[in-house]
């Protein structure tokens, strides 16, 4: 009788903590998927092009994209750069475009293609065995880095009240990205007198921190194309990012300095953007936690590069 308590109570036990394993798994959120600073990585497809090549051959060139960060890409492109005297693409092959999706809470690890371009190469110099070259591959992209956050809007700019209030206006750190390459590192959290003088309001001010904490270079959104062509760009084509920002889903007013409209620029790749509530908050509220959003639109360039030896053919 006694075992068979024993056994019953030990069996329960078991019970118990399966339950309680059950509830505690977490579901996967937009605020998981939205870490780390990638975006689009690209990487050559082993031996494509090979180390070594003969003169007057075709050989592939094979590019692995993987979109590791939390935005879709769409009409992304991919130049490839020769030293034209030596290597040339087969057909024209030098540009291609593409589409691939980010990170999402049903694919955590965004999606991947891969693009493959015959290039041929030419004859070496009469004076020499062999030659070496080197390939380039740019990839130009639009992307955009969300923030999803909450602030506490305080009224009591002055620590005036006694009562216990439901939160304290702080800054808001963050050092995992947003899930892109430029990242939103630091929002300090200010609340201003009205420059109006309206004593019933406070107007919430946020500072935001950008940097480019990836291995590429900022570019206009809209410059993405001409940066993968032969097309001019001026320095004010760099480094140029677009933001955004909303408090409670009530658009921001973000003073952005030299720059026009919502355009920053950022300086060594890190910019502070300032953003306020124009209209206010009413002064006889207390304080609460409110929604704050953040949207960095920019267009993103790197290029990787792989050195490669052409052979003469020898017939002696």
């Amino acid at each position: 009788m006694k075992k068979s308590i024993i056994l019953i109570s030990i069996l329960l036990i078991f019970i118990i903590a399966g339950c309680k394993g059950s509830t505690s798994s977490k579901s996967i959120t937009d605020e998981d998927v939205r870490k780390g600073v990638d975006g689009l990585t690209t990487v050559f497809i082993n031996n494509a092009p090979p180390d070594r090549v003969f003169e007057q051959s075709v050989f592939p060139i094979g590019i692995e994209l993987k979109n590791k960060g939390a935005f879709d890409i769409q009409k992304g492109f991919l130049v490839l750069g020769f030293e034209k005297e030596y290597v040339n693409a087969v057909s024209g092959q030098e540009k291609e475009t593409f589409d691939i999706k980010g990170k999402s809470i049903f694919n955590l690890n965004g999606d991947q293609t891969f693009i493959t371009v015959n290039a041929a190469a030419k004859q070496v110099g009469s004076q020499s065995e062999t030659h070496a070259s080197t390939i380039f591959v740019t990839a130009c992209y639009p992307y955009r880095t969300v923030l999803g956050t909450s602030a506490c809007i305080d009224t009591d700019i002055f620590g005036q009240q006694l009562r216990k209030k439901a939160c304290q206006a702080k800054d808001l750190q963050f050092d995992k990205g947003q899930g892109g390459p430029v990242a939103i590192t630091k929002v300090e959290v200010r609340m201003l007198p009205d420059a109006d003088n309206d004593p019933n309001k406070i107007i919430p001010h946020f500072i935001i921190y950008l940097e480019n904490k990836g291995t590429g270079e900022v570019v206009a959104a809209d410059k993405v194309e001409d940066v993968c062509s032969k097309k001019p760009l001026g320095f004010k084509d760099f480094n140029k990012v677009t933001v955004k920002a909303s408090l409670s889903d009530k658009e921001l007013n973000c003073n952005l300095g030299e720059a026009e409209n919502s355009e920053s620029r950022l300086r060594e790749k890190k910019d502070v953007v300032r953003c306020t509530l124009a209209e206010g908050i009413d002064r006889n509220r207390d304080a609460f936690t409110s929604p704050l959003k953040i949207e960095v639109d920019y267009g993103y360039t790197l290029t990787i590069s792989k050195d490669i030896t052409i052979e003469k053919i020898l017939t002696y």
